[in-house]
């Protein structure tokens, strides 16, 4: 809550709109399986707050509830707006994130992209009524800085993805394709479990092919003749499931390398991989672990050793990869369906709009503090700003002067002279010698 503004709190049954605020893209990943494929499926009515950096913090009087999600509050004078206008009517503020942005791995390809939104990020996880992550690792680690966080995991819209029914007449068939689905944020995960795949070409020479969808693999896999690589745009979800739902495989992989970041991922990959009924090996993290049975509906792999092992037991074992595909299929259809479980965002919207249940509340001293904080850091990110622009300036106009002195007549004049003293005088010859003798006295 600002300072000096009135709250005026209202006593809703039920949420029926929600206002949504992102900087993602309103077809990707993380608006649809997050936001809005459950709220609509519950019956929730969907506004969207922005389009891009057009945003439109007036739609806040339109929705029972306030949606910030992920990295918005890059917008700060934006995310200020939306947030002063949600307490002034007394509307509930939930913030949505699916990743663990707040401590990328280093060698991350989009950890410098978040760089200067970090603190503003962290600001709206502490001001938000209710904080909602995809799984209960991710929500442990926010539950620091806002005890008011809830689990929402990721399911399966089974209004997008349609069961498939492998073909078991040609399981038995070579090759067996080896499948891996991901975007170009998870080179090095690829390129961890790579030494295993590898050792398994070399092995099933010409009976195992690998299939990847989305980013490129590393390129010590892409020189085989037995290894593929579909790029896709995943940046429209809708349009992603419909080509994924085509592609057919026989083993599919999951590979995470263990770090913070990676244990906070949830099981999306998971169920996109089992509708299919094609078996999966799996990285050791929480999420994949709450949901395989290793040896049943698919296998858990830590060392190289096992994610060898594990993929020689599938590629030789066609009933155990049919068996467990079908186990795994079984598995998504009993308790992962959006269908089943979309209620849930209901229930912590509900929960957002009364006001007593929620036990975390900032005081206005420690939001304003932290705004204060945010604030100092945001100058002297810009001063950094500032002198980075002025050194380019300075190293361009360095670079143009250098040029120019390069093309100069009077530099050419000053090489060729070198060049004759180097003629008259050689390096090292007597004359040099007696010249230097004669000029030290």
């Amino acid at each position: 809550m600002i300072p000096g503004q009135e709250v005026i709190k209202k006593d809703f049954q039920s949420p029926g709109v929600i206002v949504l605020y992102t900087a993602s893209p309103w077809e990707s990943a993380v608006v649809v399986l997050r936001v809005t494929a459950p709220a609509e499926r519950a019956g929730l009515k969907v506004i969207k707050g922005n389009q891009g950096d057009r945003v439109t913090p007036e739609l806040v009087s339109e929705a029972d509830v306030v949606v910030i999600q992920r990295d918005f509050p890059r917008f700060r004078n934006a995310y200020a707006q939306v947030i002063a206008r949600a307490r002034t009517e007394g509307k509930p503020v939930v913030y949505e994130i699916d990743d663990l942005l707040l401590e990328m791995p280093e060698d991350h390809s989009t950890r410098r992209d978040y760089h200067g939104y970090l603190l503003a990020m962290l600001q709206a996880i502490v001001e938000a009524d209710i904080v909602t992550a995809s799984c209960p690792a991710l929500a442990d680690y926010l539950r620091m800085f806002n005890p008011d966080t809830r689990v929402l995991p990721n399911y399966l819209d089974d209004q997008t993805w349609n069961f498939r029914t492998p073909d078991e007449n040609h399981i038995d068939d070579f090759p067996v394709v080896i499948g891996y689905m991901g975007g170009e944020t998870h080179q090095a995960d690829l390129e961890y479990v790579c030494p295993a795949l590898q050792n398994i070409l070399q092995r099933f020479e010409g009976k195992v092919k690998l299939r990847f969808f989305g980013g490129k693999p590393p390129e010590l896999l892409l020189a085989s003749p037995f290894v593929e690589w579909i790029a896709f745009n995943r940046d429209h979800y809708a349009d992603f499931s419909q080509f994924f739902m085509q592609q057919v495989c026989d083993i599919f992989l999951a590979p995470l390398r263990d770090n913070l970041f990676n244990q906070c991922k949830s099981v999306i990959k998971y169920l996109e991989y089992s509708v299919h009924g094609i078996p999966g090996i799996y990285s050791h993290i929480p999420a994949y672990e709450s949901i395989v049975e290793p040896g049943v509906n698919g296998l858990i792999a830590t060392t190289m050793g096992e994610w060898e092992t594990s993929l020689v037991e599938l590629i030789e074992k066609p009933a155990l990869r049919r068996q467990m595909g079908k186990n795994a299929q079984e598995t998504v259809r009993r308790k992962w369906l959006l269908s089943q479980h979309c209620q849930e965002w209901v229930e912590v919207y509900r929960e957002g709009m009364n006001w007593k249940n929620v036990s975390h509340k900032s005081s206005p001293g420690q939001i304003e503090s932290i705004r204060r904080v945010i604030k100092q850091a945001d100058e002297y990110l810009q001063e950094l700003e500032e002198k980075n622009v002025e050194l380019d300036r300075v190293a361009v106009t360095t670079g143009n002067q250098l040029e120019e002195v390069l093309n100069s007549r009077s530099w050419r004049i000053l090489q060729k002279l070198q060049q004759t003293r180097i003629k008259l005088i050689p390096q090292g010859s007597r004359i040099e010698k007696f010249l230097d003798g004669f000029l030290s006295r």
